[in-house]
């Protein structure tokens, strides 16, 4: 079961050497245990303080540090909490938090400090979980999303607002239930009104969840096109470094290679295929499936035609394999262009040699990347898996009790989906969940957090 009476302690900071590192324990044995190991004149604390001294066991010197001290309620975890800030390095800092242990603190679990700053009701579980999002993401989008929710509840007020209108709805129909004699049955049509409300609202949570998943996911984008049009040249190109080999002989790249890169604040996975082209040769045939591949998982296809040979029959055949919706062609080796060559409105004609056109190239993938979000709803939230699953939950609850109304059922068999719905907008907030969901969600945290 989970516990928050003993005394808590973990480094904060990450292994290896560095300038500084962090100890870090909350409970109530906190400050009891920092006054024995460490080491002043006057070892009398004050709240919101910094102190100069040393860790010492038994009189033997261990670091000079300094000690942070918060008092309950006004910490992270709402709890007695004490920081030591020691030097950087794996040997001194376990040396300090064993000597916590030794005196009465246990090992931390994973994420257990965010935990008890749940339980104590500093966060609900949504901030919570955008604490693991600042601490994973990728994508500027995303931190500035979850400080958003971790500072103003944004997902939090949203979904107190929709439980609001929900209770309010189910109060007045089991009144009218209990007390017939005193409170007329509410209209049927205005409770149906009521939940297409709620519905539209759940939908719209939904609907911001998907469009924001590229800035919690990234997106792939796959480099396509025959053997020497420019694919690693571009892949190079867009990385701003060498990372692909590229060279005049055609068929170099036998395997997908990926690198990651940002823009506009989401995270791009950038793909690197082989080269597609008729082939009998066991090792390019794998390569050129493993490009077919990345095709079919990339979200957008950058297109590579050398227009120094012109469009060939093959290239034809693999854009028609393409999905126009999410594939760039470009038009490579601008400055070698083919007398005669027909040029293509819809075509971005680039030198990844020269650079000429590169800037069309990132206009492009910019405006794939807005396309992805063109639908706005006026929500800003991106929404992890386990809120998603509720959302889908409270969707599928609410569409019961719809069906319960425009059924002519009783009104107590509407109040029982409703109830349900409540209890899994509750879920989602942490009001009313089990202890699998909580240990589920913290374990995911790194220890010391």
């Amino acid at each position: 079961m989970i516990s928050t009476d003993t005394t808590i302690a973990a480094i904060a900071t990450a292994r290896g050497q560095g300038s500084v590192a962090v100890i870090r324990m909350s409970g109530r044995d906190a400050w009891s245990i920092a006054k024995r190991i460490f080491s002043r004149k006057k070892n009398q604390f004050e709240a919101g303080r910094i102190y100069h001294g040393w860790i010492a066991d038994d009189g033997d010197i261990i670091d000079e540090v300094l000690l942070l001290i918060f008092k309950n309620p006004n910490s992270y975890t709402g709890e007695d909490v004490v920081e030591i800030h020691c030097h950087g390095g794996d040997v001194i800092s376990h040396k300090i938090l064993n000597l916590c242990v030794k005196y009465g603190a246990r090992i931390a679990m994973p994420g257990e400090f965010t935990m008890r700053a749940f339980l104590s009701g500093k966060m609900d579980l949504t901030q919570a979980e955008s604490v693991m999002d600042l601490i994973s993401s990728r994508s500027e989008r995303l931190i500035s999303q979850a400080s958003a929710n971790l500072k103003n509840r944004s997902l939090g007020q949203y979904i107190d607002e929709m439980s609001k209108g929900l209770l309010d709805l189910q109060a007045q129909i089991v009144a009218s239930i209990d007390f017939p004699d005193e409170v007329d049955e509410p209209d049927r049509q205005a409770i149906a009104e009521k939940l297409d409300e709620c519905l539209a609202g759940i939908s719209r949570l939904k609907e911001s969840a998907q469009r924001n998943r590229m800035i919690r996911e990234g997106l792939k984008v796959a480099i396509l096109g025959m053997p020497n049009s420019g694919k690693s040249s571009l892949f190079n190109a867009l990385l701003a470094r060498d990372r692909s080999i590229v060279t005049e002989q055609a068929g170099t790249t036998r395997d997908v290679i990926t690198e990651s890169f940002d823009i506009d604040g989401i995270p791009i996975t950038l793909i690197d295929t082989a080269g597609i082209r008729e082939t009998r040769h066991s090792i390019e045939m794998m390569g050129i499936q493993r490009s077919w591949q990345a095709a079919s998982e990339a979200q957008i296809v950058l297109y590579l035609v050398d227009t120094s040979v012109g469009l060939l029959r093959y290239d034809t055949q693999i854009l028609a394999k393409l999905d126009p919706q999410t594939t760039i062609v470009l038009g490579n080796k601008k400055d070698l262009l083919l007398a005669g060559h027909k040029k293509y409105a819809n075509w971005i004609y680039v030198s990844v040699k020269t650079q000429e056109g590169m800037e069309n190239v990132y206009a492009a993938l910019q405006q794939k990347i807005r396309d992805f979000s063109h639908e706005d709803t006026g929500l800003t939230i991106s929404l992890n898996q386990r809120q998603i699953q509720c959302c889908i939950d409270v969707e599928e609850q609410l569409k019961h009790a719809q069906e319960a109304i425009h059924s002519a059922l009783p009104l107590d068999l509407v109040t029982l989906p409703m109830t349900e719905a409540l209890r899994k907008l509750d879920e989602l907030m942490g009001r009313d969940t089990t202890e699998e969901v909580l240990t589920s969600v913290f374990q995911q945290f790194c220890v010391g957090k």
